[in-house]
């Protein structure tokens, strides 16, 4: 932006006749926060070519000028973060505390944005963190991105009942839309066309509520300037629909995750008759449902599944017709597709069938949402995306995992890289995690760094650490340094300790790895500095209490395993049994530090889970599908087994310790008989074990208990002394 724009702008008056809707969407926004400090802040909303937000106090008030609502939330965010020192989390429960009084600002605080959009959200996230989520907590994460400076955000929610009403108008019944749909927690990837029907049918009161909901999320989100990214017509059908229109080219696509063939998704090729025909209809329905003007569309053919074919000459073909008919209907309309893909099948997607896919759309009528940075930058492998705009995307977490992860040094140069002048296509930064896990300052530095810097990282450490306390700490400070330097060196993704895993002796533990790349004395080292810190009734700081100690006592647990192994091999019986039960006892102290934070209680998830439920049936149904992505992950002895594990109080104990119980009491009657310890006859009572407790019904508390910094202490001088 030029600066003399922004001069001009502020030379106009500043008494309005009325407020224009972006200024009160954002002074709502102020009053949700501050409700009794809120009329002390005033928004101004002045013209600029691209978005800026300015801080200054004028007339005893703080005054947040932008060029649009999100503009002035941005700078309203940047203003509690960094000048009253208050972290509004994601989280709806997490009270944001108010000052006496709004400190004021020193002169004039003026940002711009480096790029024109920023991305957040996942399709996963529907099934790993938000998919059990009301209102009251989707206002807070949709004020978060605002806060944020969010202004693209995928919104699946309630596209089924969308859906419902196109099928049942080309001649399914209500019966046979239901069936179609998999059960709540893994509706994602039926969004994804990866899968259909499993534990189905989908309730038709989830649908309704779910619409709903979705009306009140896509308004809030407009309302704020984040322009909600709905769904489109990608090909996958019922395969009921082959049996009514037979002469259609619906082909049946690979299997997904071992799913039995029933589970299959079905594809209609994009050059049969019928398919603008679903493209026009689903739109239609979908405008008349959520009635808002949007054009940007997340269309992810092919999503971890084959293609029917992958000659280049169809995958242009497919691709052509696919945005052909999407403009038919909307001439404005951008296609938003994931190059999760091209990562994902890496071997098939050769450079000329990627080029052969994304070339054939119009330039700037494509955006590429290139997902996984943080470990392969798609855009580098493919001559920037062949020019067509891309968002740079910080994927961070897989499957909700609770490991403390995210290369900071890595990241930054990574976006030093990126916003270079000379990468011209690079129109925005994203956050693509899968869960809302515990690494939320990452996803806060990236979405920063769409903005003008203020500062280096360490910098922006520094000021982290403050309104995460609430106060300047010098400890503080050094523990938050210590955790950017020393702890946050590898790439997140699917990687966790031992406690959530299946035990064996192997080394093979499902999806995820067991690796870190730091030493967990430099991790005791920030735990050390975290001990001497005066405390604090922030959430942010009280969550630092559970969830730095919990990952040190996480990776003491797996090197525990690794000197049980050699004790093993040994032959070591008392060794293997004292090494256990020094195991076992950090599971107990996992479970109850953890017990005293909301985000880490199983009985919450399920508790939000049976919320949705109308009768005790299907309160019955929820749960059950609830617990079910978090430990199965689908049927008995799935492949994804363990994918979405947690450190959770309730899942900790009731799920992961009986099953190292039982695997420390095979290990000794292994040394006690002589004989070779039976992996195959403890994997199949572990699926067993997995599958019946699913349908357990069990107690599990759904609020915290404890005082988290007294934990955080007794645990430090338990393990240091």
């Amino acid at each position: 932006m030029k600066q003399w724009l922004i001069s001009l702008a502020l030379l106009l008056p500043f008494s309005l006749a009325g407020a224009t809707k972006a200024e009160q969407a954002v002074q709502a926004l102020s009053a949700r926060l501050l409700p009794h400090l809120h009329a002390d802040i005033e928004f101004v909303e002045l013209p600029a070519a691209e978005d800026f937000y300015a801080l200054e106090s004028i007339g005893g008030k703080i005054r947040i000028s932008g060029n649009n609502a999100n503009s002035m939330a941005m700078g309203l965010g940047d203003y509690l973060r960094d000048i009253c020192l208050i972290t509004p989390t994601w989280f709806s429960r997490d009270a944001v505390k108010e000052p006496r009084k709004l400190p004021a600002v020193k002169g004039r605080i003026e940002r711009r944005a480096l790029v024109k959009d920023r991305f957040f959200l996942n399709y996963c996230t529907y099934g790993y963190t938000v998919g059990w989520w009301q209102w009251e907590q989707w206002e807070r994460l949709i004020d978060w991105m605002a806060l944020n400076g969010v202004n693209m955000a995928l919104a699946n929610t309630g596209q089924e009942s969308v859906w419902q009403q196109v099928w049942m108008k080309l001649g399914l019944t209500r019966e046979q839309t239901l069936a179609y749909f998999p059960g709540p927690s893994f509706l994602s990837w039926h969004r994804m066309t990866n899968m259909d029907g499993w534990h189905g049918p989908l309730p038709q009161h989830w649908l309704d509520a779910q619409c709903a909901l979705q009306k009140q999320i896509i308004a809030r989100e407009v309302e704020l300037g984040i322009a909600p990214i709905l769904g489109s017509f990608t090909g996958h059908v019922p395969k009921a629909l082959k049996e009514l229109y037979p002469e259609a080219d619906i082909r049946k696509l690979s299997a997904w995750g071992k799913f039995a063939v029933e589970y299959n998704p079905w594809y209609l090729n994009p050059n049969d008759p019928l398919y603008p025909r679903i493209q026009k209809l689903f739109l239609q329905e979908q405008k008349a449902l959520y009635g808002q003007d949007c054009h940007v569309y997340g269309i992810d053919l092919f999503n971890e599944v084959d293609p029917p074919s992958w000659e280049p000459a169809y995958l242009e073909d497919v691709a052509r017709r696919t945005y052909e008919i999407l403009s038919e209907t909307d001439p404005d309309a951008v296609w938003l597709q994931m190059s999760w893909l091209f990562f994902h099948k890496h071997k098939n997607w050769t450079p000329e069938r990627i080029a052969a896919y994304i070339k054939p759309v119009p330039a700037h009528r494509l955006i590429m949402l290139d997902y996984y940075c943080d470990k392969v930058e798609i855009y580098k492998q493919t001559e920037a995306f062949h020019g067509q705009d891309f968002i740079w995307s910080y994927l961070g977490n897989f499957g909700g995992n609770t490991m403390i992860a995210g290369n900071v040094a890595d990241i930054s140069a990574k976006l030093d890289a990126v916003l270079a002048p000379e990468v011209k296509n690079c129109v925005g930064l994203g956050c693509t995690l899968e869960g809302l896990d515990v690494n939320t300052p990452m996803y806060e530095y990236v979405l920063g760094r769409a903005w003008m810097r203020q500062g280096g990282d360490a910098a922006w450490f520094q000021k982290l650490a403050d309104r995460r306390l609430g106060r300047a700490d010098g400890n503080y400070r050094r523990c938050w340094e210590t955790m950017r330097t020393k702890v946050q060196k590898h790439c997140a993704g699917n990687i966790a300790s031992l406690i959530p895993l299946r035990p064996n002796l192997r080394g093979k533990y499902s999806w995820n790895k067991v690796q870190k790349d730091y030493q967990n004395a430099d991790l005791l080292e920030a735990w050390r500095y975290l001990t001497k810190v005066r405390p604090s009734d922030s959430p942010a700081y009280r969550f630092d209490c559970v969830n730095i100690p919990r990952q040190w006592l996480d990776n003491r647990f797996s090197e525990l395993f690794l000197q049980l192994l050699e004790a093993y091999k040994a032959k070591n019986a008392n060794e293997v049994k004292r090494i256990g039960v020094q195991m076992l006892e950090i599971l107990d102290d996992v479970d109850a530090l953890v017990a005293a934070d909301a985000y880490f209680l199983l009985g919450r998830w399920i508790a939000e889970a049976r919320s949705w439920g109308e009768t005790p049936e299907m309160k019955d149904y929820m749960e059950w599908d609830a617990k079910d992505i978090l430990s199965c992950w689908g049927y008995r002895g799935g492949h994804l087994t363990d994918y979405a594990n947690r450190d959770w109080n309730g899942l900790i104990r009731t799920y992961y310790k009986p099953r190292w119980e039982k695997f420390f009491t095979l290990l000794e009657a292994s040394l006690a008989s002589g004989a070779p310890f039976d992996d195959d006859a403890f994997l199949v009572w572990c699926n067993d074990f997995e599958w019946n407790w699913i349908g357990q019904k069990q107690a599990y508390p759904s609020t915290p208990s404890g005082d988290p910094a007294k934990a955080c202490r007794s645990l430090y001088l338990k393990y240091t002394r």
